[in-house]
């Protein structure tokens, strides 16, 4: 395959660039429907999960519990949440973006635990890895919360783990 040519485009990942050239746009993420909104919070639990490399069951699951329970989302958001997970289309700076519109969205507590899930999914194998803990640093800071409230999240994660 020549460097000109690229392989197809899936559906999710045409859905994610969709979602994040509105969410690009200045007040663009007002203009994103309910389900976009819960597909970019997916997005961005599910980006921690291949952030070290390896993808675990144990993060999956975590994963579809919290979109599931806590974020009440269902259906085709969670299976494109877990596919995102096991393949890697984002890139950070995809992250970032989709991180720096959450106070459009979102209240400081909310995004607080947003955070503490990202905890939750890093933590869930007992592992930490640099790379994890950057990525989640690296969106609470695109998110606007205070670094003293990540750590807090962390604590929290790591107790309820251990």
């Amino acid at each position: 395959m020549s460097s000109e040519q690229k392989l197809p485009v899936t559906r999710i990942e045409s859905e994610l660039r969709a979602v994040l050239d509105k969410a690009r746009k200045p007040g663009g993420f007002s203009t994103l429907t309910a389900e976009q909104r819960k597909f970019l919070l997916g997005t961005i639990l599910a980006s921690v999960i291949p952030a070290d490399g390896k993808v675990r069951t144990v993060e999956l699951d975590t994963l579809q519990s919290l979109l599931k329970i806590k974020l009440h989302v269902g259906g085709k958001t969670v299976e494109d949440a877990l596919s995102l997970a096991r393949t890697r289309f984002t890139t950070n700076e995809d992250i970032k973006t989709a991180a720096h519109v959450l106070p459009e969205l979102l209240s400081i507590e909310d995004r607080c635990k947003l955070v503490g899930m990202l905890w939750d999914i890093a933590l869930s194998d007992k592992e930490l890895h640099g790379s994890e803990e950057s990525l989640i640093y690296a969106i609470a800071d695109e998110a606007e919360v205070p670094r003293k409230k990540v750590a807090e999240q962390q604590a929290r994660a790591a107790a309820q783990t251990g």
